[in-house]
C-alpha cells in the first residue's frame, strides 16, 4: 500500500535527536523510534558487517519474522537503490521501503512497513540522517581517541609499580582488550637468544594454539611488523593473495599489529582481533592500539631491567661453581642473624665443614673432577639442611651453614647426618666415571653470651681443626666456657667401596 499522509515529517527535530545521542547504538533507537512515531509505523535498521547483516534497532516488534528469511532478501537487494519497495508478501508482511543510510563503510539499512517511495519524504530524511549519524559517530571516534590517552597513561602508571615482566605482559593484554573492545589482544616479545619472537601473553589464555610459538623476525605478520617496524591493518584477511586457513577460531576477518619500540629498537609486537562488535579495524584502532604500545614498551622495558637487576643481585651472592651462597653474602648474612639472635635472646649456629684431603683428589683425578666433587658435595649439602638456613661456599673446598634458632640437641643431629650423607653419597657419575667417594669434617659453634660474629667464626674453625686433628671425618661441637669441652660422635664405619 502507498502511503502519502505525514508527508511533512519534521526531520530536523529528528536529525537533532540523533546529533545529540551518546554513541551510536542510542543514535540508532532513536531513528527508529523518532521516525515511525512521526509515520505510525513499524521500522528497523540493519548494518552489515564481515558476518553479514546484523538487526542494530527496531521498534513495535519490527518484522516480525525470522531473521534467517529476512537475510535472503537483504542479500537481494540492489546496492545501488537508495530507496526501494520490497515484496515481502511470501513473508506474510505485504510491502515494506528500505532506505540506505550512508555511514562510514558498514553499509546500514532502514526498513518501514508500507510503501514510501512516492511519499517525497525519505529521499531528504535520509540524506539529513546519515549526516546526524556521522556526526554521532565521529564524536564517539573522538571520545574513544580521547579514552585511549586516559587508558594508556592509566595503564602505564600502574605498571610502574614494578610487577614483573609476566605479570606486566598479562596486564597489558587484558587492559587493551577492555579499553579497545577487543576479544583477543596478544603481545610477542622479541627474545635475542633464540633470535625469535616469542608470545608473552595473550588475553585468552586458553588459546593453546598460540603457546610456544616462536616466529622468525620477518615471518608472518607479526614477524612483519616487528622486522620492518611498520604498523599493519588488515580489514578482511580474505582480500589478502593468501586466504586464511579454515576453521581458524576467529571470529572476524580484521586485525591490527603495531611494533613496540623502545627508542629506535623494535622489542616486540601488539596484536588485535575480533573486536567485540563485530566491525573491521579502521585508523583510529590503529591511533589507539599504537599509544598502547608505547606504555606498554616502557613497562616491558622497565620489567626487563628490573628482572635484570635481580638477576644480577642473585648472581653476586651465588658461588658460580656450586651454586651455594659465596662468602660475602654468609658475611652479610652472619651480622644480620647475629643481630636478629641477641636482639630476641634466641640460638644461632654456624657449622664449618671441609672436605677430606681434597688436594689429594684433585692431584690424583685433575681438577676438572675435583670441581664435580665440590659441585655433588654441595647438592648433599643443600638438601640436608632447612630451607631458612644459609648453606655457602667458605673457600676452596670448605662449607659453611648458618643456622638460626637450633638448639645443641638438633645442631649435633643435623651436623652428623650432613656428615654421613657425604661419606655415603657413593660418588656420581661424571663424564662416564664414577668420583671418588669423599668423607667430610664438621666443626660447629653455637653463639654464646657476649659472642661477636667473629667469635662464632673462630670456634667453629677451631672445632674443624680439631675434628681435622683426631682422624678426620667426624663432628666436633664446641661447649662453653672452655674448648676442650667438645661432644666426640664416634663416625659411622664406612660401607665397603
Amino acid at each position: 500500500m502507498f502511503h502519502s499522509a505525514r508527508s511533512n515529517v519534521d526531520v530536523r527535530r529528528i536529525a537533532d535527536a540523533i546529533a545529540s545521542a551518546p554513541d551510536l547504538e542510542a543514535a540508532f533507537d532513536r531513528l527508529i523510534n523518532e521516525l515511525s512515531a512521526e509515520l505510525g509505523t513499524r521500522g528497523c535498521i540493519f548494518r552489515r558487517g564481515e558476518r553479514g547483516w546484523t538487526l542494530v534497532s527496531q521498534n513495535r516488534g519490527g518484522l516480525g519474522v525470522a531473521i534467517s528469511d529476512l537475510l535472503l532478501v537483504l542479500n537481494a537487494l540492489p546496492e545501488d537503490r537508495e530507496l526501494a519497495a520490497i515484496n515481502l508478501s511470501g513473508l506474510k508482511q505485504g510491502v515494506w521501503t528500505s532506505l540506505v543510510l550512508s555511514i562510514g563503510d558498514a553499509p546500514t539499512l532502514l526498513l518501514l512497513a508500507g510503501d514510501w517511495t512516492q511519499a517525497g519524504v525519505l529521499s531528504a530524511f535520509g540524506v539529513t540522517a546519515s549526516f546526524a549519524l556521522r556526526s554521532v559517530q565521529e564524536h564517539e571516534r573522538r571520545r574513544r581517541a580521547e579514552q585511549a590517552v586516559v587508558d594508556g597513561y592509566v595503564m602505564g602508571r600502574n605498571l610502574s609499580r614494578g610487577v614483573g615482566l609476566d605479570n606486566a605482559c598479562q596486564r597489558i593484554v587484558q587492559h587493551v582488550s577492555r579499553s579497545m573492545g577487543v576479544d583477543r589482544v596478544t603481545l610477542a616479545l622479541y627474545e635475542p637468544d633464540d633470535d625469535r619472537i616469542a608470545i608473552a601473553a595473550t588475553s585468552r589464555p586458553t588459546l593453546t594454539e598460540l603457546q610456544g610459538l616462536r616466529i622468525e623476525p620477518g615471518a608472518w605478520v607479526m614477524g612483519h611488523v616487528y622486522a620492518s617496524r611498520r604498523s599493519v591493518v588488515v580489514r578482511d584477511t580474505r582480500e589478502l593473495p593468501v586466504t586464511p586457513k579454515k576453521g581458524t577460531p576467529y571470529r572476524t576477518f580484521s586485525f591490527a599489529a603495531v611494533p613496540m619500540l623502545s627508542g629506535a629498537d623494535a622489542i616486540g609486537v601488539l596484536a588485535a582481533t575480533d573486536k567485540k562488535d563485530g566491525s573491521a579495524f579502521e585508523r583510529q584502532d590503529v591511533a589507539a592500539l599504537r599509544l598502547f604500545s608505547a606504555s606498554a614498551a616502557l613497562a616491558v622495558k622497565a620489567a626487563q631491567s628490573e628482572a635484570e637487576a635481580h638477576r644480577l643481585a642473585h648472581a653476586a651472592t651465588v658461588d658460580a661453581l656450586t651454586g651455594l651462597f659465596n662468602r660475602p653474602y654468609l658475611d652479610a648474612r652472619l651480622h644480620q642473624e647475629f643481630e636478629r639472635a641477641r636482639r630476641g635472646s634466641s640460638s644461632l649456629t654456624l657449622l664449618l665443614a671441609d672436605i677430606d684431603d681434597f688436594k689429594t683428589i684433585n692431584d690424583t683425578h685433575g681438577h676438572q673432577i675435583g670441581d664435580a666433587v665440590l659441585q655433588a658435595v654441595a647438592g648433599v649439602l643443600r638438601s640436608a639442611v632447612r630451607v631458612f638456613d644459609v648453606c655457602a661456599r667458605y673457600g676452596g673446598d670448605e662449607f659453611a651453614i648458618l643456622m638460626p634458632s637450633s638448639d645443641q640437641s638438633s645442631v649435633v643431629a643435623s651436623a652428623e647426618r650432613i656428615r654421613r650423607s657425604v661419606a655415603d653419597f657413593g660418588g656420581d657419575e661424571e663424564g662416564g666415571s664414577r668420583l671418588p667417594r669423599v668423607t667430610m669434617s664438621v666443626g660447629v659453634a653455637v653463639i654464646e653470651p657476649g659472642d661477636t660474629p667473629p667469635d662464632l667464626v673462630r670456634r667453629a674453625d677451631e672445632c674443624l681443626y680439631v675434628a681435622k686433628a683426631e682422624g678426620k671425618n667426624r663432628v666436633r661441637l664446641s661447649a662453653p666456657p672452655l674448648l676442650h669441652r667438645v661432644s666426640f660422635i664416634t663416625p659411622t664405619p664406612r660401607k665397603p667401596s
